[in-house]
């Protein structure tokens, strides 16, 4: 998996190379951008009772990075970011740290005022709260999403879900089912210079 990991920062490292030189274009550039997550864990029946009680449980956030490159109607948004995930299981809080990288195309409707995206995103876990023992470090998932944007600003709500379930221990002991997926609901807000 660390030859994965290599794999997704060259290719996220060419495509900044590529959008700097093609910064002349217009709405190619970088950016920042940071976003409030809710994490559900797959239960989102369950979680949206929880949500009248105390909305903040599950409430992490995102910090990052982008490049786009537009090409007319169509766009190609590398990312790079740290997210923090709160998880609340049988009143127990947990937190899960991670870098993300997302690989997102997207399509401008309305001239580039609305956009919808997806693509394919790339996790490496840094700190896992759910898990104690040796686990895999790396997954993948995707996102889908639309976005508005007003000039350099934009504002985007996002689906994600991991590819991949998790084993872990602490969901087995209280409720004898051990998987765990983690999909969230983001709310983004991102600054392109």
């Amino acid at each position: 998996m660390k030859t994965t990991l290599k794999a997704i920062l060259i290719v996220f490292g060419f495509s900044c190379i590529f959008l700097g030189s093609a910064e002349a274009q217009v709405g190619s550039g970088f950016g920042i951008k940071g976003s409030l997550n809710y994490n559900s864990n797959g239960r989102y029946f369950k979680d949206a009772q929880a949500i009248w009680g105390n909305p903040w449980d599950n409430l992490g956030y995102n910090l990052g990075v982008f490049g786009k490159l537009d090409l007319g109607p169509v766009y190609l948004r590398p990312e790079l970011g740290y997210t923090n995930i709160q998880s609340e299981i049988n009143n127990t809080k947990v937190t899960t740290q991670r870098l993300d990288a997302p690989v997102l195309v997207g399509l401008n409707l309305l001239g580039s005022m609305v956009s919808v995206f997806g693509g394919p995103t790339f996790h490496y876990y840094m700190q896992d709260g759910l898990r104690d023992f040796d686990y895999n470090k790396y997954n993948a998932g995707y996102q889908f999403g639309v976005g508005l944007n007003f000039g350099s600003l934009g504002l985007d709500l996002r689906y994600e879900r991991v590819m991949e379930g998790q084993s872990v221990l602490i969901d087995d002991v209280f409720t004898g089912n051990g998987d765990f997926v983690f999909q969230q609901l983001l709310l983004g807000l991102s600054l392109k210079f």
